[in-house]
Formats: C-alpha cells, sequence, structure tokens
C-alpha cells in the first residue's frame, strides 16, 4: 500500500474570507472594473473611495482620531517619521524586523540600540538623552507594551491589527503584507490622534505610497471576520502555551499575531527545526539588527536580545492551521532530539 504524502505545513498562510465573503469581494471587484471601462463614471483606481472608507474603519478600530492607508508598512514607517517631523537619534530595539531601522535609516538619523525584556520581547523604557531624540518603539509580535520614554514615542505596529492600543504615541504604523492576521497583498496604515499631523502624512502618502482601491475592498471585507481571527489567535496561544509548559511563552496583552515559545538551548531548538523541516515550517525570528548589519568593529550588550534570539521557535498559527498535529509532531521530536 502507497501511503499519501502528507503536505507540509507552512508557517502563514494568507486568510482571504470564507467563500460567501471571496463571491462578495468578487462582485464588488467587478463593479470597479466594469466602471473603469464606463466612460460616464468617474472612478479611482487608487486612493479612493474604497480607502477613505478603510481609513475610517481602521480608525474607529483601533481607538486612533486619523488613520492613512499606504501602500507597505515599511513606508508607512517612513512617512510618519518623515511627515511628522522626527529629527536627530532614534532610539529602539535590536529584535524586530529590519524595516524599523530602515525607516530610521532613511531620514539619516543616528540608531542607538537597546535590549529587550526576557517576558515581552521588547523595551519596557526608553532613557532620556539629548533634546533631539525620539524612540521608535516596537510593538513585537502584536502584544501592546508602552514602554516607559522620556523622548516623544512613534509606534512600529506592523503585527497589531485589530489591538485598541491604549496609547498611541506620536504616530503608528501596522501592516496588511501577506504573513499578518490579515492581507490585501500588501499595505500598510498611519495612525495618529495628532491632527497637526495629517496633511503632512497624507500629502507624503498622495505622492508616494497610495494604496489600491482593490486592496481596500479586500480588507474592508475581511475586517468583517476579524473577531473570528483573533479569536482564533487567543485560542492558538493558549493551546500551545499549555502543551508546552517546559517552555517560556511571551507575556503581555495583544493579538497573538506570532506565536513563539523559547526553548531550552539553541542546540535543542535548531535540532527539532532540522528534524521537522519536511513537516513543518518554523520561523526562528528576529534575526536582531546588530547581528544582521552591525560593524566587527562595533560592540553591543544586547545579551536578552541574542538569547532570545537563539532559543526562540515561531509557531504555526494561521486561520485553521492543524495545531493538534503541529503539538504532536513537536512532542515526539522533542522527545527523540533528548534521547540522541
Amino acid at each position: 500500500m502507497v501511503q499519501k504524502k502528507v503536505k507540509k505545513i507552512p508557517f502563514a498562510r494568507p486568510y482571504m474570507g470564507e467563500k460567501t465573503e471571496r463571491t462578495l469581494l468578487a462582485v464588488d471587484i467587478g463593479h470597479l472594473i466594469d466602471d473603469c471601462v464606463d466612460p460616464e463614471v468617474d472612478i479611482m483606481l487608487s486612493n479612493g473611495d474604497n480607502c477613505r472608507k478603510l481609513e475610517e474603519v481602521l480608525a474607529k478600530m483601533h481607538g486612533a482620531d486619523h488613520a492613512i492607508v499606504t501602500s507597505s508598512c515599511t513606508q508607512a514607517l517612513s512617512i510618519m517619521l518623515g511627515a511628522c517631523g522626527s529629527k536627530g537619534l532614534c532610539q529602539t530595539q535590536s529584535f524586530t524586523w529590519p524595516s524599523t531601522v530602515v525607516a530610521a535609516n532613511i531620514q539619516g538619523h543616528e540608531i542607538k540600540l537597546h535590549d529587550i525584556d526576557l517576558e515581552k520581547w521588547a523595551v519596557l523604557e526608553y532613557p532620556p538623552h539629548r533634546s533631539a531624540a525620539y524612540a521608535l518603539a516596537v510593538d513585537t509580535f502584536g502584544c501592546d507594551v508602552n514602554p516607559l520614554s522620556e523622548v516623544p514615542v512613534f509606534y512600529d505596529r506592523a503585527h497589531s491589527l485589530g489591538v485598541r492600543f491604549k496609547h498611541m504615541g506620536l504616530a503608528s504604523a501596522i501592516s496588511f503584507s501577506p504573513s499578518k492576521l490579515m492581507t490585501a497583498g500588501e499595505g500598510g496604515c498611519i495612525l495618529t490622534n495628532t491632527k497637526r499631523f495629517v496633511g503632512a502624512i497624507t500629502g507624503a502618502r498622495d505622492l508616494m505610497s497610495r494604496m489600491t482601491e482593490m486592496q481596500a475592498l479586500v480588507l474592508l471585507h475581511g475586517l468583517r471576520n476579524l473577531d473570528t481571527l483573533l479569536e482564533w489567535k487567543r485560542d492558538t496561544y493558549h493551546l500551545y502555551k499549555k502543551a508546552f509548559p517546559e517552555f517560556q511563552f511571551q507575556t503581555g496583552n495583544g493579538n497573538h499575531q506570532v506565536i513563539g515559545m523559547l526553548m531550552e538551548s539553541n542546540k535543542q531548538r535548531d535540532l527539532l527545526v532540522s528534524a521537522l523541516r519536511d513537516e513543518i515550517e518554523f520561523k526562528t525570528y528576529y534575526e536582531p539588527v546588530h547581528l544582521k548589519w552591525g560593524s566587527q568593529r562595533m560592540i553591543f550588550d544586547l545579551p536578552v536580545t541574542e538569547d532570545v534570539f537563539r532559543r526562540i521557535l515561531v509557531l504555526p498559527s494561521w486561520y485553521q492551521c492543524p495545531r493538534d498535529h503541529v503539538i504532536q509532531r513537536i512532542k515526539e521530536a522533542t522527545q527523540d532530539v533528548k534521547e540522541n
């Protein structure tokens, strides 16, 4: 008897809605396309009415006064810092996706990297510094951190869709890229409660980072099911945490967009990833910025950052992924690693 080969479980799968919702989405996109070829209809294919509707929904959802959608979150971060007049030294963390520091680099800013907390995997306090300084705080994996800071704070909240923030900072950026809780293929959004920044942010977005109307429609339809996805993420976090009490999980409040656990050692983590590489796709991020791009002549004292990176295993948690199978295979492979 030939055994059927099991397809490898991916780390992430984009959520595109249930069949009924996809049918409605296709109808709306069809109407948009029909309007494009109708000479009697004044239509915009980017940055139009659907983008404005999406901004209203996102602002209300996150407790912001203003939302400005963009073509990507990296662009959102760059526009946010530039349009809001950030200057001087950027204080941030090394445990982050490169876009965080790229956005500051684009502004020509010097960067100071801080170590993260072992429980929340983010910087909890930004120290005082010279007047020309700001913090670009990171809500790691969708955890609403709200660090103490004596300098103005912006937020990289790429993972934090659906979190009603306790503090907005000068501005915050979220992402709709394919691995996120909800996607339109790409896209981002800047959120702010500071009215004086809105004109500059909007003007920069209109010049260099417009979202398409099709993307906005995909998100508008998808957001109708956001509560279902958030509940799945919460349940998955608690299920994994209960299944692996011997490992450490991120603490704090958020949407659990990314679920990682710290294994006992780097060796154990790497052996497990290798043992299951043909069955399950894991991630071991973030590779710290100072290890990825730092000069060999520079000395960084970021022990927690490096420890978390060496031991973290990020688990598949996409909607309706086979969680029980993932748990079973990790338990079996972990036992094999110990015995060998």
